[in-house]
């Protein structure tokens, strides 16, 4: 699992030095991604009881009484047809896509039947924010046998522009305490709106994030976009963000940066190359770039250059300091199972036989299971030393595939940034 840091800055900064190609290249956004923190998030869409068409607002939410201002209810004007339904009850969904004079950030939503039983769950989203349920179409439905769904809002001046939030049903039997606090702090945060038992509410993820797949005879990543204020609009400037990393890791919002005012601005870099984003489409549903030609790479170690400090955890769960290996050449080599190929293996274990007093050898296995590399070392008798990367060490060498080694002089200094086993067993026979 590699992670890459995205880089951007001005186009003033040495640009008279770079030409840029004349192919532009597109890819096409189709996947929504659920990034680190969505994929962690156990936001909670609360279910308060229907008692009357005059609403509390959610801006209201955790304002004790006494410090509440006049704040005027939300006034349903018109509900939807909801024959045969009961236990009526409803929340908030955020989408700043429907925003209008009235009523801002969150819709409404009315929820028949929101009591877990077999009956079906229908989900009436006020889409437009007018508080009138009459206009917006037919109801979202989550039946007995369905633990989620993915409800979808429209931005209301570009229909193609869409919002999608997972909601997923409380799991019974689960996580006790954790529910009870969840109670407690919304019985007593809800002001006059009345909670109604956890279970019957939904864990809220947003899908934001849209990416995709460049490949290339030589390169792939992904690149991704997030619509950071939920309004369907992926390209909004000093708003959203961009992102690229490697094709099947997780995507790290930390990693993510701002789309600039001008989007000629915005630069990634990626295995030695350099390019430059030329356009988003508001709906997120593909991106443009372009590569750059003779380009000045910023994102990689300096040859020449001592490696920053780091630690790692070796075979044996000790934790090493590589400054520990300054008195003599270092040859540093990320792997994986998967792409740990024949002649690598070979390679290291003649290093290991022939030159362990010459050459200090740090193997950095990178993203495998810990105990999973452990069976490896045992049944398949390594003797190369073995030890683990984690995704800050990964940032700091600006890794993007395996396997690569690094290789240094004394004191650490890098002399070789992208070097085989093959390669040093062959520069160490001469």
């Amino acid at each position: 699992m590699l992670k890459k840091r995205l880089f951007y800055t001005l186009a003033l900064v040495a640009c008279y030095a770079q030409g840029y190609s004349q192919t532009d290249i597109h890819v096409k956004l189709t996947d929504r991604m659920q990034d680190d923190k969505i994929a962690k998030s156990l936001a909670i869409l609360p279910v308060y009881k229907y008692e009357s068409s005059h609403i509390e607002p959610f801006t209201l939410f955790g304002i004790d009484e006494d410090e509440k201002e006049a704040q005027p209810p939300l006034i349903i004007k018109k509900l939807p047809d909801m024959h045969g339904m009961r236990d009526t009850g409803y929340t908030y969904i955020y989408f700043s896509g429907a925003n209008n004079d009235v009523n801002q950030g969150y819709c409404l939503t009315l929820i028949g039947n929101f009591k877990r039983s077999r009956s079906t769950v229908y989900f009436f989203v006020d889409h437009n924010n007018n508080l009138d349920f009459s206009d917006d179409g037919s109801p979202d439905s989550l039946t007995y046998m369905q633990e989620d769904f993915v409800l979808k809002l429209s931005n209301q001046t570009n229909s193609a522009a869409q919002h999608h939030i997972k909601l997923s049903r409380i799991k019974y039997g689960k996580n006790y305490a954790y529910k009870k606090l969840l109670t407690e702090h919304f019985k007593k945060h809800s002001g006059k709106k009345v909670f109604v038992n956890i279970n019957y509410c939904y864990r809220e993820q947003r899908l934001n994030t849209l990416g995709g797949v460049f490949r290339s005879g030589t390169d792939s990543f992904t690149l991704a976009v997030k619509d950071m204020n939920n309004d369907g609009i992926f390209n909004e400037s000093c708003m959203d963000k961009f992102y690229v990393g490697g094709v099947g890791e997780q995507i790290h919002t930390e990693e993510m940066a701002l789309i600039l005012p001008e989007i000629s601005d915005v630069y990634f870099e990626w295995n030695k190359k350099r390019y430059r984003l030329k356009s988003v489409d508001p709906t997120g549903s593909d991106i443009t770039f372009e590569e750059i030609n003779n380009p000045i790479l910023t994102k990689q170690l300096e040859v020449g250059k001592r490696l920053p400090e780091f630690s790692f955890i070796n075979i044996e769960n000790q934790k090493e300091e590589i400054k520990k290996y300054k008195k003599k050449p270092t040859y540093i080599f990320f792997w994986d199972e998967e792409t740990l190929s024949d002649e690598d293996t070979m390679y290291l274990r003649k290093l290991h036989e022939e030159y362990h007093d010459q050459l200090n050898i740090i193997t950095l296995n990178y993203g495998d299971n810990q105990r999973n590399v452990r069976k490896y070392h045992y049944y398949s008798q390594i003797k190369w030393p073995i030890a683990f990367a984690s995704y800050q060490i990964g940032k700091l060498f600006y890794l993007e595939s395996l396997n690569r080694g690094y290789l240094t002089l004394k004191k650490l200094k890098l002399s070789d940034d992208d070097i085989s086993p093959h390669k040093v067993y062959k520069s160490m026979q001469q």
